[in-house]
Formats: structure tokens, C-alpha cells, sequence
């Protein structure tokens, strides 16, 4: 009897974890009346208009009411949000994990993890809110679509839940190869210009590729990345068209000016020509970077880049659209590259000595399998995937703020006029630059669908700029290098620019003299720079917005901060980039793109008679130290003579509520109290240690 009564409440707890992990009720538990079906204006959103996830990033996710009248924002007292698969278990028994993501609080006192659902955020109290935001890292590879949903309690038992706005659907980025145009856009409908950073890293390496991989690795690079932002009716290569002179000087000689030349010759069809050094050895595996521009004509991007040494084979992209059927651009994009035979050489392995492939070849892509020789470093019989040479990241930096042109419609029909567009709505972000969209409908939206209405544009966005700027806290949660021990942050510099958008930065030094910066800056950040906007620039000479003034510049990105050339008090520092483009567009391109200047702030005064009681702990983020008597007790043990520390503090809570994290301690430099002085003391000042939450999935 007591074996089956303990058999009976096991397979009852059984039961009730697998409902928990699998099945949460998001219904409000205290109310009875059913949900309201009226119109409401709460919505579920990514900060930055995310349209899809990139495995493992962090995303942060907003809850919020939408103003509908400009002196009231809607607010609510509960809300319930989670994420669900689209197509699977939500919780993998196996990886003992959840295959939707998880989420993460934001320091936002109105929220918490659910003791009850799991991985699921609800509210800490009934005070009202109008916004809330969490952070959700985006699941593993594979894990298909995930669909966040929302509950929220607007006031008493007036609540909403399951519609299209408290519903979120989000699909992993996919990692294309391009193979094929098959999402070409044939009318971009996207009013504004679109700026883009291409970023070409290098995949080729022994271990990727070992199959014959060239011995004389030291000759192993890419060639100059070069391509174009292009009309939908121009291709300067393609599969199964024979090569042009351009490509085919880079595959004899490496060099691009007579592809250049080409594309110059195309004008009329091309927006933007893109140019990134090439890499090679030993950054074979390394990155380069180019920005470029697109717009409503412009839409598509091609490039390429050569390998050395190989007979002719490329890695590139041909046609890729940027541009999305809903009038938007994409926000970014990650292509796997796979190799290509340009058709001018015959050779089949990376050696291979010069033999001209007579008659000239369509250009193809090089399969597995159809490279019909065994000694190609390419060739597997079984098929097996390949793994790709190359991948190339496009990230949108910026739009450009345009009118679409009511000309457009004067030729439509009536079916297809709209009404009068609405107010614009709430700034997009809470600090910093974001943007606010205005919208309008069809008066006849039966006849919406037909093709001639698709011209006419629905929606319109214009940028937005909320104060104060954006902070940016940035920490490293892993095991730090004992080597690489670091002072706090010192204060943040003033902003760069007296009016329009600049820049803060504050920095911080390694403790120990004898080990380099550049082994430290994989594992920690010694600088920090953050946006900053005073007041907005008037339309005057030496008042001018630098953002604006240098959007039509390929620059290179920012170095890092040069030390301050002064020892103590003010001094300067400064970073600089250059400009890669070799269009001619660069004599056009103002000096002051290239330079920014900062005040330094961690600078002791240059007087020697500073007083203990106006000193300020490196340790403590600039918090002011009271003044301090010095008693043996308070003096560590590793002290030493010319360097007294007080006692190290407690160690901070965890700062994970559930899952890995870090705690840590610090202590200050009591003697000496010049702050020249305190430079020279090379003792660790803040240790941190790792530590575990609490479970996340209870």
C-alpha cells in the first residue's frame, strides 16, 4: 500500500513538471471575465525592427501601449510574455534546454522570471507601465520559427491576448548561398535610401579545407573585394555566362582596375561601387570591411573576390536583393560562400600550373560532385556538404529619409486611393536614435491586391532622436585572465561635439606592466565609446552634423584611441580612419571625417597637493571617498610600503539571477593620495569571481 502511494504521487509530480515545461496557462488566474475582442494598442516589438534571429544574439524585446492621442500613452497593471516553437517541443529532454531562446531581465524592477511558467517574464506589482523590456537570446541553429506571446491586463478585467499585435512570429536568419534569385524584389517599393557595412571574413584555412591544401600557405589570400549596388537588369557576372575582361584579370593577375572600369562604364545601372582590401596571409581567416549605398532603383548588390593561389576560382555573390517586399530593407544578412570556376583555366587543384581552358567556359559553381576529378581539393563521392570558403556579413548602419513621389500615383485608378495618413507615432527607442513610422489605408481594400495599387506607399518613416543618449555597459562575464587585471573605468570624457551627434569614451589600464594590450583586447574592453547629442546643429558652416556630412564617404572603421598626449591635466586624445575608396569620391569627402578628438579625463591635476579627502576611488566608478584615517587594521596584507590598500569589501551578489554570472569585490588605495603616485602602485583593485543563479527552467 505505501509503494503504490508513493508510485501514485511520483507519476502525479511527473505529470504536473512535464505540463509545466510543455504547457502554461496565460490566462490572468484572478480573473473570470472572458477576454476583451475590442480594438486595443498594446504590441509586442524588437528594439531596431528586427525581422529575423541570429542564433546565440541577444535581442531585446518590448511590451508597450502605442499612443493614439498625443497627450495620453496607454498603460497596463499585468502582462504575461513568452515564447513558444512554431514547430516543436519548446523544452529539448535531451540537450536539457529550451530550443525557443531564453530570456533575460534588463535590471527593470516592473519585471521577473515566472515561478510559475518557465522561461517565461511577468510583472513584480499592479502599478501601471506603459512599456517593458526583457532580453531574449536568440536559440540555436536550427531551431526554426518561435512566436512570442503576450497577456496584458489593461485594467480590472479588461484584458487581451491572441491577436496580431500581442503576437510576435520571428524565423532564424537563414545562411544562404545565393544560389539562385529566386527573392528577387522586381519593384522595390522602399522609399528611403539604405546605407550597408559589408563585412567579408575569410573561412580558408588547413583545417576547413585540408584536402590539398597549398603547402606555400604564405601565398594563400583573397584578392580585393570589388562588386557594385546595382539595377535589377544588370549583372557584371553570373552562373552560366562566360566571364568579363575585369574578372578575368583578376584571375590571371590579382589586379581589379579593369573591372572597375567596367563597372564605371555602367553608371546609369549602378548606385554604389564597393572596394575592400583583400586579405591574406597570415589573416587569411581575417575580415574587411566597405560600406555602400542602395535605394528604390539600386537594390541589388553583387561582388567578388579572388583565391590565391587556385587556377580561377572566385568566391562572390551575383544580384542579391536587399530589398524586402514590405518597402523595408533587410536589417542584416549572413551568406555563406562556396567556391566558383570563372572557365578560363583548366587546372583542377590550387597548384595547378597555368593551362588556358580553350574555349573559355560558362562560369560555375564548384559542387562536390561535379568537379568530375578526384584530385580536386573539392571532390568528395559522397556528396557530403561543403563547408564554405567565405561568409559575408551585411549589416544596415542608416536610412535616408525620403519623400516617395505622389507622381508615382497620379495614374492610378480610384480603387486604389488611401485615406489621410495618421499621426506619427512614439520614437522607437527610449534614448538615443531610433525612428517613428505613420501609417494610412486603402478606402477600398477588396481592390488593394491588384497590381497597380502596389506603387502606393502604406507606411512612411522618418529618424527621431530621444535624450539623453544611449548608455553602453559593457562587462565581461567570462573567467578574466589574471594577467590581464584592470583598473575601473575612469570618468566619461565630455561629448565631441558641441552640437549634433559625437562621442563620449572613458578608459581603463592593465595592471600588469609586462604583458601587452593586444593579448588583453581579446578578452576585455579597455575603451568605451557611447553616442552623445547636446542640442541639434543649426544650418551654419562650423555647426554642421558630421553623420550627415560623411554619409557619402567610404570610411574605413575607427582606430582606437590614441593615450593622451598629456601626462597630467588636460590633454587630448584622438582616433582616426581613412578613406578606401579609389572612385574619385574621396577628394570630396570633408577632413573632418577623418579625426574626432576627445578631452582626457583620467588625467590626475598637474599640482602635487592634492588632499586625502578629495581624492576618488579608481575602483568605485567615481563615487567620492570621505575622508579616511589610517589604521594598521585597515591595511591589506600584500601592501607594501609606497602602496597601502584598505581590506578588500564583500563580495557582491551574484549578478545572474538564474544561470552563470559574476560577483566580485574591490578595495581602494589609501596611501599614496597623489593620483600620479597611485599609477604606479600595480595592485589588483577589483576581483571577480564566477557564480551560478539559480536554475533557470525551475
Amino acid at each position: 500500500m505505501i509503494i503504490r502511494s508513493i508510485f501514485f504521487v511520483a507519476f502525479v509530480l511527473y505529470l504536473s513538471i512535464s505540463s509545466a515545461i510543455k504547457v502554461c496557462d496565460r490566462k490572468p488566474t484572478s480573473l473570470t471575465t472572458p477576454k476583451s475582442t475590442n480594438p486595443h494598442t498594446f504590441r509586442v516589438l524588437f528594439k531596431g525592427n528586427v525581422e529575423f534571429y541570429t542564433p546565440g544574439t541577444t535581442y531585446t524585446v518590448l511590451l508597450q501601449g502605442v499612443k493614439t492621442v498625443p497627450t495620453v500613452t496607454p498603460s497596463f497593471t499585468s502582462f504575461i510574455l513568452m515564447v513558444e516553437s512554431e514547430e516543436s517541443q519548446n523544452y529539448d529532454d535531451e540537450s536539457n534546454d529550451f530550443v525557443t531562446g531564453k530570456f533575460q531581465l534588463t535590471g527593470d524592477v516592473r519585471t521577473k522570471i515566472s515561478e510559475v511558467c518557465p522561461n517565461t517574464v511577468t510583472q513584480t506589482s499592479l502599478i501601471p507601465k506603459s512599456e517593458i523590456q526583457v532580453f531574449w537570446t536568440a536559440p540555436s541553429s536550427g531551431s526554426g520559427c518561435v512566436i512570442f506571446r503576450a497577456t496584458v491586463v489593461e485594467y480590472r478585467d479588461i484584458w487581451y491576448m491572441d491577436d496580431d499585435q500581442l503576437n510576435k512570429r520571428i524565423c532564424e536568419e537563414s545562411n544562404e548561398s545565393n544560389d539562385d534569385n529566386a527573392n528577387v524584389v522586381y519593384e522595390c517599393c522602399a522609399c528611403h535610401e539604405a546605407k550597408f557595412e559589408l563585412t567579408f571574413e575569410g573561412l580558408w584555412s588547413r583545417h576547413t579545407h585540408p584536402k590539398d591544401y597549398p603547402d606555400d600557405n604564405w601565398q594563400t589570400r583573397f584578392s580585393d573585394v570589388i562588386g557594385a549596388s546595382h539595377t535589377i537588369d544588370y549583372r557584371f557576372w553570373e552562373q552560366d555566362q562566360v566571364a568579363s575582361d575585369g574578372m578575368n584579370n583578376i584571375a590571371l593577375s590579382g589586379t581589379t582596375s579593369t573591372l572597375e572600369s567596367e563597372l564605371k562604364s555602367k553608371s546609369d545601372k549602378i548606385r554604389t561601387i564597393i572596394k575592400a582590401r583583400g586579405i591574406s596571409y597570415p589573416n587569411v581567416t581575417g575580415k574587411t570591411f566597405a560600406v555602400f549605398r542602395v535605394d528604390k532603383d539600386h537594390h541589388l548588390i553583387s561582388v567578388v573576390s579572388f583565391m590565391y593561389p587556385s587556377p580561377d576560382w572566385f568566391v562572390g555573390i551575383s544580384g542579391l536583393e536587399l530589398c524586402l517586399p514590405n518597402c523595408n530593407w533587410i536589417t542584416n544578412k549572413t551568406i555563406n560562400l562556396y567556391p566558383w570556376d570563372a572557365g578560363i583555366d583548366s587546372g583542377v587543384t590550387y597548384n595547378s600550373s597555368d593551362m588556358p581552358q580553350v574555349p573559355i567556359m560558362n562560369i560555375e559553381r564548384l559542387w562536390p560532385l561535379n568537379t568530375n576529378d578526384v584530385r580536386s581539393p573539392f571532390y568528395d563521392q559522397s556528396g557530403a556538404q561543403m563547408k564554405p570558403i567565405a561568409k559575408l556579413h551585411l549589416m544596415r548602419q542608416r536610412l535616408y529619409e525620403k519623400s516617395c513621389s505622389e507622381e508615382e500615383t497620379k495614374t492610378e485608378s480610384s480603387v486604389c486611393d488611401a485615406g489621410p495618413w495618421s499621426n506619427w507615432d512614439e520614437c522607437s527607442v527610449t534614448c538615443g536614435k531610433g525612428y517613428s513610422n505613420r501609417y494610412r489605408q486603402y478606402k477600398n481594400p477588396e481592390d488593394a491586391h491588384k497590381p497597380h495599387c502596389s506603387k502606393r506607399s502604406m507606411i512612411q518613416r522618418k529618424g527621431c532622436y530621444v535624450l539623453p543618449s544611449c548608455p553602453i555597459e559593457i562587462e565581461e562575464i567570462d573567467t578574466i585572465d589574471p594577467k590581464c587585471d584592470v583598473t575601473a573605468f575612469g570618468q566619461w570624457s565630455d561629448c565631441s561635439a558641441e552640437c549634433g551627434t559625437g562621442v563620449m569614451a572613458r578608459f581603463r589600464t592593465i595592471l600588469n606592466e609586462e604583458v601587452t594590450p593586444k593579448y588583453c583586447l581579446g578578452r576585455m574592453f579597455l575603451q568605451q565609446t557611447v553616442p552623445c547629442e547636446s542640442k541639434p546643429c543649426q544650418d551654419e558652416r562650423d555647426n554642421v552634423d558630421l553623420n550627415a556630412l560623411c554619409s557619402n564617404c567610404s570610411l574605413t572603421k575607427w582606430s582606437l584611441w590614441s593615450p593622451c598626449n598629456m601626462k597630467c591635466g588636460i590633454g587630448q586624445r584622438e582616433r582616426h580612419r581613412m578613406n578606401f575608396d579609389r572612385t574619385g569620391m574621396a577628394e570630396n569627402c570633408d577632413p573632418r571625417c577623418y579625426t574626432q578628438s576627445i578631452n582626457c579625463t583620467d588625467n590626475p591635476p598637474c599640482e602635487n597637493n592634492m588632499r586625502m579627502e578629495s581624492t576618488t576611488s579608481p575602483s568605485s566608478e567615481n563615487t567620492p571617498v570621505t575622508s579616511v584615517t589610517i589604521n594598521p587594521d585597515d591595511i591589506s596584507d600584500d601592501s607594501t610600503e609606497k602602496c597601502v590598500l584598505s581590506n578588500w569589501s564583500k563580495f557582491s551578489s551574484c549578478n545572474a539571477i538564474c544561470g552563470p554570472g559574476f560577483k566580485e569585490r574591490t578595495r581602494i588605495i589609501l596611501s599614496p593620495t597623489d593620483p600620479l603616485e597611485q599609477k604606479k602602485c600595480r595592485k589588483k583593485l577589483v576581483d571577480r569571481r564566477n557564480c551560478r543563479g539559480r536554475q533557470c527552467s525551475t
